[in-house]
């Protein structure tokens, strides 16, 4: 379980309290958190020399090799891509230390982590982000730290997107976290308590809609979430089979120092099973929310070919479907398809919305590197067409 989700699949634990827009940004950190472990890179290696028959000495003489490197650890110099409609084009770039964690027992393995970076996008968006993920006592415990300086330019769509009537606002947010990752027993479930605290400023380019006006301007956010996961996936990039679970719950309380009173639940379900030559993957989102939080902090219909905060709602559910097809030696096509609605009662206005999008992709899983795993994904959604530049799987959190 990482702290901060991926920006195109926003999941409401902690993370999401300390701004998902802001948070969602520090993907890249997550997604190393959660990279397969040296025996993982170790079973991608032949593939990656598939073109050389009759050298498979070789490759296992270079798998032991990328291994021997993850344990020992090596800095890489990661520029992370950023094709989010809801940002605009950039990167988020940084040096990231990592090495191999412990064996796991049962789920994919993860290595230790830490790292800095900048971010910049075409639509004015500009940050400072650092992480620390660490394992202690043979991975039954795991820890990870992070912090953000981030100002975000997004546009604001109303409470019914497709009104046209976008204006644009702006997140200038500083916050940071501590997470606290539990291992029960031997088998794949984790318990995982989690504090933050952010201070966020609000702004917008022109006269702020009536329903939200009372979020602009300052906001501190101070929390605590409990979370469960139980992962059985075989791998965390491209899995085959396996199922992983997550539930948490967050609360942000005055008595803690917030800016209001607010409660969330959320719920994920994912699930990889073979099917013909390939591999059918679905996925299962709800999130909730209660209270009185800002509207950049609801919850939202997240998904590929879909903008950040452009749906959101009280309540969301989303479902997602991909098909990944196994082309030559470590290339994967991929054909995904989702759907997704957002339904609340936002101070008096009754809103339902639903999104749907679909679209293609490939992926390339390394050989070194952890197993890393790169992609690109053209999706047709309410906008028309994105293209995602993925490292990892969209669905790695």
């Amino acid at each position: 379980m990482s702290l901060f989700p991926p920006f195109r699949t926003v999941h409401y634990r902690a993370a999401a309290w300390l701004l998902p827009a802001l948070l969602a940004l520090l993907a890249p950190v997550a997604c190393f958190a959660a990279t397969p472990a040296a025996d993982d890179g170790a079973k991608a290696a032949p593939a990656a020399v598939e073109g050389e028959p009759g050298d498979g000495a070789a490759a296992d003489a270079t798998a032991e090799a990328e291994a021997a490197k993850d344990a020992r650890g090596r800095f890489l110099i990661v520029p992370y891509p950023i094709t989010d409609p809801a940002l605009g084009t950039g990167v988020l770039a940084g040096i990231v230390r990592m090495r191999a964690g412990p064996p796991a027992t049962s789920g994919p393995s993860r290595p230790q982590a830490y790292g800095v970076g900048a971010l910049w996008t075409d639509g004015g968006s500009t940050g400072l982000v650092a992480a620390d993920h660490r394992a202690w006592k043979g991975g039954a415990w795991r820890t990870t730290a992070l912090a953000g300086d981030l100002e975000l330019h997004f546009a604001y769509a109303g409470i019914r997107p497709g009104q046209d009537d976008e204006v644009g606002f702006v997140i200038d947010a500083q916050g940071g976290s501590l997470e606290a990752e539990r291992l029960l027993g031997s088998g794949p479930n984790t318990l995982t308590l989690s504090l933050f605290s952010a201070q966020a400023d609000v702004s917008f380019d022109g006269v702020p809609p009536t329903e939200v006006l009372e979020d602009v301007g300052s906001a501190t956010l101070t929390g605590v979430s409990l979370g469960w996961t139980r992962d059985t996936r075989d791998d965390v990039f491209l899995p085959s089979r396996g199922t992983a679970l997550a539930a948490d719950v967050t609360v942000i309380p005055e008595a803690l120092g917030a800016s209001f009173d607010s409660q969330s639940m959320a719920l994920k379900w994912t699930r990889y099973q073979p099917l013909g030559q390939g591999v059918l993957g679905l996925r299962a989102k709800g999130n909730a929310s209660f209270g009185n939080p800002p509207f950049y902090l609801r919850p939202f219909v997240s998904f590929r070919g879909v903008a950040a905060l452009r749906y959101p709602g009280e309540t969301v559910a989303s479902v997602e479907a991909e098909y990944r097809h196994p082309l030559r030696g470590p290339w994967h096509a991929l054909v995904f398809a989702g759907s997704g609605q957002a339904r609340s009662d936002f101070r008096g206005i009754d809103v339902n919305s639903t999104v749907s999008a679909g679209g293609v992709g490939v992926r390339y899983k390394a050989a070194k590197l952890f197993g890393l795993t790169l992609g690109v994904d053209a999706a047709h959604g309410p906008d028309g067409l994105v293209t995602y530049i993925q490292i990892g799987n969209a669905w790695t959190n």
